[in-house]
């Protein structure tokens, strides 16, 4: 209940030493999953909200860290970033759950420590590392919806003073998939299944080649293919009946058809640790890091085949330096990121005939290609005096096109007794626009400012070797938010333009606690939040006010079962008008609880059987208007895995 947490202070700390509000996900709970994805084992943690996507696996989905945006929050796997420079915001069902060790969230800015986007947090994902005998663990179920789930790894490391330590890791998720067309969908769909199979390897290998001298290098290669509804694009405009058409009911485009959208997302890094001297510890890191994307579109009445794509890529460099003063700790990173994106899409604006509806052949296509690069300098202190810590950090980004930003964070703590601290936080951070936002043909808009956030936050934690309790208040304003507007668009945007166009501002208090009673663990978490639209007087889209979960789970001998829930208060999708009526809809999207069980037995040693059942009670709710969440369902396998 005291892990050792690396994401808060760029640097391996106790958790009971950590000032940024965070939560941590064990490997246990990761196998506990069965089926479940990614996001939806991320809707189960304190202060973090999911929306769904239009098909299933989690394609498409976006991930809330109290109260802000998907694009708002970075994604770190083994201290690589993996993220769309495209759209914002990493790939969530690129990322296999099957081959994932433990997770860190931290809350609040961050961009201090790791710059853009790091508004709402940082989840960073830590794959398995080897040390010891070798070992191997194998895993198969199978579930509803068709569903299998299979992985094998090996892991370990040589003894003696050059030790290597290696692991390797496979993965493949396959499923047929539910229906994901509501009843209510505005878009004139009907029930459709969406299957996917995901394909993943990871691995590491790293040498000691001298005491204290590390080179290794480690991967990540997943590949997701997933069916969702839709319609072929060029129909809206190749349809002149459709595009026409300015007055109720518009209908439909052309004929539904299932397209695949492919996400392939690659890391791969070379890295280098030293131990200097006996204070100073130095590390190297050089990481490309690819976020591919396209949907195949089949053929219609009205359109050809069509396949948009957009590939983004980051080379990344960093020299982190920690060096020892006492019992504190000097850190010094200077770093550049190099973004580049390279897209082939549809652009209605790019030709008249269309923009009037007068042309009933294919429209040029659109493709842009641009580069953008990030030069960063950072540095921060971590000190500790008897029952006193303090944090305190500073990073420069300068961006191509936009200049230098800067960011800084100063936080503070004090321990009242051994098990029980405050502390108090204040943190600067932004997010820079996307490509999309500043080059997209008659859409993007070269001066878009990014957006500006601060964060003030207060809590109190308690933590002993069997309980925990967290009480955070937070306080969030986030300036030049970034949307789609028509107000300031040149003329030639015809649908409007990205614009810098509100003021957010995110209040709330969470509670947290865990506690180990006898054979039992209960685990618990509510936050209440009012993530508001000031500018506009509303709330923030899909953000409920209200959000939590609760589990126990009993552990005896080699049996572990475990009953938890997950609700969430209304919350408010777009709202507009049904494309078959024409009839106005709100969007709101209502309240849920769902609960799952669990089982596993350990049928011999190495050997184990596992089960769970996830939304027992076949609740049906929306996370996004117009699209349905899996309902009740069932997965069950086995695991051998080497003690």
């Amino acid at each position: 209940m005291d892990p050792i947490i690396v994401t808060a202070n760029r640097a391996p700390t106790l958790a009971t030493n950590v000032l940024a509000d965070y939560d941590y996900i064990g490997p246990e709970e990761i196998k506990q999953a069965g089926q479940t994805s990614l996001v939806d084992l991320l809707q189960r943690q304190r202060g973090v909200q999911i929306s769904n996507g239009y098909g299933s696996g989690g394609s498409g989905a976006s991930v809330f860290l109290r109260g802000t945006t998907n694009a708002q929050s970075i994604v770190l796997i083994d201290g690589v970033r993996s993220d769309s420079a495209m759209n914002g915001g990493p790939t969530w069902e690129s990322i296999p759950l099957p081959l994932i060790d433990h997770i860190e969230i931290i809350f609040g800015p961050q961009s201090s420590l790791y710059g853009a986007d790091a508004i709402g947090g940082v989840v960073q994902i830590f794959t398995k590392d080897g040390s010891g005998p070798a070992k191997v663990s194998v895993s198969t179920g199978y579930g509803t919806y068709g569903t299998s789930v299979s992985d094998a790894s090996i892991y370990g490391s040589t003894e003696g003073d050059q030790k290597i330590r290696y692991s390797l890791g496979v993965s493949e998720t396959l499923s047929t998939g539910f229906n994901s067309v509501a009843n209510n969908n505005p878009y004139g769909m009907t029930a459709m299944k969406t299957g996917y199979v995901q394909n993943a390897i990871t691995g590491k290998l790293s040498q000691e080649w001298s005491k204290g001298q590390v080179v290794g290098i480690q991967i990540m290669q997943s590949r997701v293919n997933s069916q969702i509804p839709g319609f072929n694009t060029l129909d809206y405009y190749n349809n002149s009946a459709y595009y026409n058409c300015f007055t109720s009911p518009c209908g439909v485009p052309g004929t539904q058809q299932n397209q695949n959208a492919i996400s392939q997302m690659g890391i791969y890094t070379l890295f280098s640790k030293n131990q200097i001297s006996e204070i100073w510890h130095s590390s190297l890191q050089a990481s490309i890091s690819n976020n591919n994307g396209q949907s195949i579109q089949g053929a219609t009445q009205y359109s050809p085949a069509y396949s948009p794509y957009a590939n983004t890529k980051q080379n990344i460099y960093t020299w982190q330096n920690d060096i020892s003063i006492g019992s504190d700790l000097l850190q010094l990173v200077a770093e550049r990121r190099t973004q580049s994106v390279n897209t082939y899409q549809y652009d209605a604006v790019s030709d008249n005939n269309f923009n009037n509806g007068l042309s009933t052949t294919t429209a040029p296509p659109t493709a842009f290609s641009q580069t953008r690069n990030t030069n960063s300098v950072a540095g921060s202190y971590q000190l500790k005096r008897g029952d006193n810590l303090a944090n305190l950090s500073l990073r420069n980004d300068s961006i191509t096109g936009y200049g230098p930003q800067t960011t800084g964070a100063i936080s503070y703590g004090y321990f009242f007794t051994k098990e029980f601290r405050g502390n108090i936080n204040y943190g600067t951070g932004f997010r820079a626009p996307t490509f999309n936002d500043l080059y997209y043909p008659s859409y993007g808009m070269p001066n878009i400012l990014p957006e500006k956030s601060k964060n003030t936050e207060i809590g109190l934690h308690y933590n002993t070797s069997n309980y925990e309790a967290h009480v955070v208040a937070f306080d969030n304003s986030i300036t030049n938010l970034i949307q789609g507007t028509t107000s300031g668009c040149p003329a030639s945007d015809t649908w409007g333009c990205a614009g810098n166009i509100g003021f957010a501002n995110i209040k709330g208090i969470s509670f947290g606690g865990d506690a180990q009673v006898g054979n039992l663990r209960l685990k618990g978490s509510i936050t209440q939040q009012n993530p508001e639209n000031v500018t506009k007087n509303t709330w923030l889209y899909k953000q409920a006010r209200t959000l939590g979960n609760a589990s126990v789970e009993y552990s005896r001998n080699k049996w572990i079962a475990g009953f938890g829930g997950t609700f969430s208060g209304q919350s408010q999708d777009f709202s507009g008008n049904d494309a078959i009526t024409n009839s106005p809809y709100s969007g709101a999207l209502g309240g849920y609880s769902i609960f799952n069980l669990y089982s596993s037995y350990e049928i011999e040693k190495n050997w184990t059987v596992f089960a769970r059942w996830n939304n027992i009670f076949n609740k049906q709710y929306q996370l996004t208007y117009g699209y349905n969440t899996m309902g009740s369902n069932i997965f069950a396998g086995i695991r051998y895995a080497m003690k």
